[in-house]
C-alpha cells in the first residue's frame, strides 16, 4: 500500500500527521506500508527543478515502479489528494482501492472565495516562506499558526514535534512555490476519469479544507463513498473520538480490495431531494416540508420517493439515516 501524504512533516511519530504512531500502527499492522513525502521535503532533493503536478506524478511513478508493484492500494492525505487524484486517473489499473482523508479536488484560488479571501490566500505565501525560513523573529509563531489551523485540537507537545519538524525538512522558499502551485490545480475532469473503487473522508470542520471540497470530490468520483467525519482536524489524532471510526472506516475499505470485492454502494441525490430529505430527518412532515419550501404535499411525497429508491431504502428513517451516514445532506 502506497501512502502518499505530500505534506511539510517527516516520518516523526510524536507528531501530528499521517505518518503519526497511531496511523503507522494501524496500517503496518495488514499492510507493507510504503510512504511518499512530496519533494522538497524530508528525505527528498531539498532545491527540485520543478514543484508541478507532473513531477510529483512522476514521482509516485518511480516509486511505484521501483517497489516492483503492480497493483496497489494507494492513501493520500490533505495536499497530497491532488497528485493521487491525477494519478489515478492515468493509472487506474494499477490501483485496487483510493483513500483520500482531508483533500480537495480544486486549489484554493479555485474555489468560490470573496475578495478578502482571496487576499488572506496570497498573503500566507508570504507567511510560509517568512516562517519557515526563520528570517522574522515571529518565525516560530507564524509556524505555529500555521500547524494550528491542520490541527486546532493538538496538544502543545504535538505542536513543538510538528514544529520542529517543519522548520528541518522544508525551506520556506519551496514551500511557498509548492502551495502557490497547489492553489491554481482544479482537477474536477481528472477525477471523473477515476474507475478505481474510492474511500474519501472528511473533517465536518477542517478549516483549510472545507467539507464541501471532500463532498465535491466524492460525487465526481463514479465508485465512491463519502464519509463525514466528526473532527475538527484535518488529520485526525490519536486521542479523539472520531479516529476509531476513521481507523475502521480505512481498515475495512482496503480489507475489501483483496478478494473480490462487490461494488461499493454509490448514492447520488438532486438538491431537491436532499433538501426534502434533511427535513424529513428533522421530523418535519410533508405539509411543513411543502409550506416552507413552496412546494404541494404531493410533490414532497414524490421527491421523498425518488430520494428512498436512490437510496435503495425502504423507510424514511433508513433513508435519512444512509444519507446522513454517506454525507448527502
Amino acid at each position: 500500500m502506497l501512502w502518499v501524504t505530500l505534506q511539510y512533516t517527516d516520518n516523526d511519530l510524536a507528531s501530528p500527521g499521517p505518518a503519526s504512531k497511531h496511523w503507522m500502527d494501524a496500517l503496518a499492522a495488514h499492510h507493507t506500508v510504503i510512504r511518499l513525502d512530496m519533494r522538497g521535503c524530508g528525505l527528498s532533493d531539498r532545491k527540485p527543478e520543478r514543484m508541478t503536478l507532473d513531477a510529483w506524478v512522476e514521482d509516485i511513478e518511480a516509486v511505484v515502479n521501483a517497489a516492483g508493484l503492480s497493483r496497489f492500494a494507494m492513501m493520500a492525505a490533505c495536499t497530497g489528494a491532488y497528485a493521487a487524484i491525477e494519478y489515478a486517473a492515468r493509472h487506474a489499473s494499477r490501483l485496487s482501492r483510493l483513500v483520500i482523508y482531508g483533500g480537495a479536488v480544486r486549489g484554493r484560488l479555485q474555489r468560490e472565495l470573496t475578495a478578502a479571501q482571496r487576499d488572506d490566500a496570497l498573503a500566507a505565501l508570504q507567511v510560509y516562506e517568512s516562517g519557515l525560513d526563520g528570517r522574522s523573529e515571529f518565525a516560530v509563531t507564524f509556524r505555529r499558526i500555521f500547524t494550528a489551523q491542520f490541527f486546532p485540537d493538538a496538544s502543545a507537545g504535538q505542536l513543538e514535534a510538528h514544529d520542529r519538524i517543519v522548520s528541518q525538512r522544508m525551506t520556506g522558499a519551496i514551500a511557498a512555490q509548492s502551495v502557490r502551485a497547489f492553489y491554481d490545480l482544479d482537477l474536477s475532469a481528472r477525477a471523473k476519469c477515476i474507475d478505481t473503487p474510492s474511500l474519501i473522508l472528511h473533517a465536518r470542520h477542517d478549516i483549510l479544507y472545507p467539507m464541501d471540497e471532500g463532498k465535491r470530490l466524492a460525487a465526481l468520483i463514479p465508485a465512491s463513498r463519502f464519509v463525514p467525519v466528526e473532527s475538527h482536524n484535518n488529520i485526525p489524532l490519536a486521542g479523539e473520538p472520531a479516529w476509531p471510526q476513521v481507523r475502521d472506516a480505512v481498515l475495512e475499505f482496503l480489507a475489501a480490495g483483496h478478494g473480490a470485492a462487490a461494488p461499493l454502494p454509490v448514492f447520488r441525490l438532486t438538491v431537491r431531494q436532499a433538501d426534502v430529505l434533511r427535513r424529513v430527518a428533522q421530523g418535519q412532515t410533508d405539509k411543513q416540508i411543502a409550506r416552507t419550501l413552496s412546494l404541494s404535499p404531493r410533490t414532497v411525497e414524490m421527491h421523498v420517493s425518488a430520494a428512498l429508491k436512490a437510496l435503495g431504502s425502504k423507510t424514511r428513517a433508513e433513508a435519512a439515516h444512509r444519507a446522513a451516514q454517506y454525507g448527502l445532506f
